[in-house]
């Protein structure tokens, strides 16, 4: 094989791989992008539930924020 052949050939690799990754990227974002926000199927209690704050927790920091 040629110097030039390889060459071409590593250049057609390279940019068939970044095609690759750039579609599966972008597969990944519309995916992410088509879905619902946490807010529009759990309620608020859940949404504190998952993230670890506690009613009591919430109403200390608005105690502290208000003084």
């Amino acid at each position: 094989m040629s110097i030039e052949k390889l060459a071409v050939d590593a250049t057609f690799d390279v940019a068939r791989a970044a095609a690759n990754t750039v579609k599966d990227v972008w597969s990944v974002m519309d995916a992410a992008a088509e879905k619902p926000a946490p807010s529009q199927y759990l309620g608020a209690k859940a949404i504190q539930a998952i993230q670890g704050m506690t009613d009591r927790t919430q109403q200390g920091i608005h105690a502290a924020l208000d003084a």
